[in-house]
């Protein structure tokens, strides 16, 4: 597959995505038009049409320095243009993590820069992001080649800096430079944090963004990178040298900032075994040569303990060289059209099914709610029509008895419907443990009381035993949010249960509340926390540089972590009735219709067959919502292949009613 036709996949998702918004966007006025809507329905709707709209489709680089990271880049995506567009000869490496991606809100092409010095404040890189005062600036001239390259080698700067500055930013250590007797007077250091490059390329104005990160070393001093970044992305692409194999840095890197991220979804994640070219020998057989570099490919699938086809073999400068030059055998032999193949196919696929999961969670949720509350409707009325069309030559005895029937099944409903609003206090009562439990000014104390104790240790030993007690309550906290909703959990399900099996309610699924996603990120977090704890270069940094970066990088992410289930927890005891007290109210209309229908059919027969008629047109116009509301589910969960010339074409059904 060449570049025209990861294109051509890029642009039929994007016409998939677009066919998921006009749905969405279709669903919102129409629960207005049926009178089904509720202030909360309508949040879940808007914050999924925002989230699909600013969606990215994200491709992370991560490897250790000189395996040729940034030449892939260039090679796979920035090729057409004839040159390297990102500074990647030999020598020269990205110093900063570096997002490439277009800013469609400013439109414009840029280079944008944090200074090295934003390290020593008390702030996350997120936070800073909205903070443009303290970035570095430069215009992107995309007709000028010098000035292109001139703004773009910025990324590769470095600067000279006293050895206690370095060791204040957290940028020096000993054991990171074990070939020193003596610790050096000055050391080098990059001379930026981190880079926002706004390029318009095609894909980029797609939305597909992609972030570079520049070896073990800003992995571990940058813990945002491996804690929001790299599982944030759809796909990562985890770079050796075919000429150094599996090092030491690059398993620590593999080991420590991707295999955890990535436990239980191998696809998106891609090993590339760079620089086979410096395996090729004229001198030898081909033959020889390829069982060279399938017995490279196969050792280092068994030392990262994945299958052996999710390691590609490739020469990226030799890619790169063949696609400037035009010259098809040498690209087909530089491996880099497996590798685009494959990210093409597999990464979209990924995040076609990101989407259909967090729309089919959500809207697609409320959906199927709907149409079950609509099926329960049709089948009301369908049962009002044939009891209506019995009565027709029927005794005032029969319909005298169906009216007193009715009386007695109309009280018996009424008095469920007492006992529900009991039951909606009692859920009220649990959401109230549950709230207390996710405290957030309760979590603030214990993590300003630890801040204060670690500023207070003598020691980096008592500094990393608070480090360790903190993690230690957060999780401890998050084991009682963990038993807690599982009992509201329960309380919801036999309040739904109660009227689907004495009423004959319709089986509407309530809307749940899962704390896993946000268990497993907090236990992701604490494995960072650890590695950070025990890492040497936390042992050699200053005390008040650990607890900044700690506190900022770490633990301020456990508190967001909190504070978005707080959130959703709010959203979801709101709502998760809503369903329920919908088929509760229509159930309550269509009982009290049906006792003033046999009452006016007593007094008079002829409001019987006006009746029917009536009954008639609302079965009608019933069957005809549901059927547009099937017809949205299923353009909502078509999942078919994408490709530009057989784009996904959901089966309709038709609305005329028999």
């Amino acid at each position: 597959m060449d570049k025209t036709r990861f294109q051509q996949q890029l642009q039929a998702y994007d016409q998939w995505k677009s066919n998921v918004i006009d749905t969405i966007e279709e669903y919102g006025p129409w629960l207005e038009d049926n009178d089904m809507s509720t202030p909360e329905m309508q949040h879940i709707v808007s914050r999924s049409l925002k989230d699909l709209k600013s969606d990215k489709l994200t491709i992370a680089f991560v490897a250790e320095f000189s395996r040729g990271k940034t030449e892939l880049i260039n090679a796979i995506f920035f090729a057409d243009y004839g040159r390297r567009l990102l500074p990647s000869d030999a020598g020269r490496t990205t110093m900063c993590p570096t997002e490439v991606f277009y800013d469609n809100d400013r439109d414009e092409a840029y280079v944008r820069l944090l200074p090295i010095e934003t390290r020593l404040q008390d702030i996350t890189l997120s936070q800073l992001r909205d903070d443009i005062r303290q970035w570095v600036h430069y215009p992107l001239e995309t007709d000028s080649v010098e000035q292109m390259e001139a703004a773009l080698s910025e990324v590769i700067q470095t600067k000279t800096v006293p050895l206690d500055e370095a060791k204040h930013l957290g940028l020096y250590s000993p054991d990171l430079h074990p070939h020193q007797k003596t610790p050096p007077e000055t050391v080098e250091i990059p001379k930026w944090r981190h880079a926002l490059i706004s390029f318009p390329h095609h894909l980029l104005k797609q939305g597909l963004t992609i972030l570079d990160t520049p070896g073990l070393n800003a992995l571990g001093t940058e813990p945002e990178l491996t804690l929001n970044m790299l599982p944030a992305a759809q796909a990562v692409l985890f770079v050796l040298g075919a000429d150094t194999g599996v090092t030491r840095s690059d398993m620590e890197i593999w080991q420590h900032h991707i295999k955890g991220f990535q436990s239980g979804r191998q696809r998106g994640l891609m090993v590339v075994l760079n620089k086979i070219d410096t395996l090729w020998d004229d001198l030898r057989a081909t033959s020889d040569v390829h069982g060279v570099i399938q017995n490279q490919q196969a050792t280092t699938a068994e030392m990262l303990g994945i299958e052996q086809n999710a390691v590609f073999p490739i020469s990226a400068q030799k890619g790169l060289l063949a696609k400037v030059k035009n010259d098809q055998e040498l690209l087909e032999k530089s491996g880099l059209v497996n590798l685009e193949s494959f990210l093409g196919r597999d990464v979209l696929s990924i995040k076609q099914q990101i989407i259909l999961d967090n729309v089919g969670s959500e809207v697609g949720q409320m959906l199927d709610n709907s149409r079950s509350v609509l099926s329960g409707k049709l089948n009301n009325t369908k049962r009002q029509l044939e009891e209506l069309e019995e009565l027709s030559g029927k005794s005032d005895d029969v319909i005298t008895g169906l009216m007193e029937k009715t009386r007695k099944e109309q009280s018996q409903y009424m008095h469920d419907v007492e006992s529900f609003q009991q039951s909606r206090k009692e859920l009220k009562q649990q959401s109230d443990q549950l709230r207390a439990i996710l405290d957030l000014k309760t979590l603030d104390r214990i993590i300003e009381r630890s801040r204060r104790e670690m500023s207070n240790s003598w020691t980096t030993t008592g500094m990393k035993s608070t480090m360790k007690n903190l993690f230690e309550d957060i999780r401890e906290t998050m084991h009682g949010i963990v038993t807690q909703s599982e009992q509201t959990r329960k309380l919801i399900r036999s309040i739904y249960r109660k009227f689907q099996n004495e009423h004959g309610f319709s089986v509407v699924q309530p809307k749940m509340f899962s704390i896993v996603k946000y268990r497993v990120e907090l236990e992701l977090l604490h494995q960072e926390a650890e590695v950070f704890r025990n890492s040497p270069v936390t042992a050699m940094m200053e005390q008040n540089f650990v607890i900044k970066r700690f506190f900022s990088a770490l633990v301020n992410r456990a508190r967001d972590i909190f504070h978005r289930a707080d959130a959703e927890i709010g959203v979801w005891i709101a709502s998760t009735l809503e369903p329920l007290v919908l088929q509760i109210r229509d159930h309550k209309e269509m009982m009290e219709k049906r006792l003033s229908n046999l009452q006016k059919i007593g007094q008079s027969r002829n409001t019987l067959q006006y009746r029917i008629l009536e009954l008639q047109e609302q079965y009608t116009e019933v069957a005809q919502q549901l059927t547009a509301l099937r017809n949205m589910a299923n353009r909502l969960n078509n999942s078919q292949p994408l490709t530009s010339t057989d784009r996904p074409k959901p089966k309709l059904v038709k609305r005329n009613v028999s």
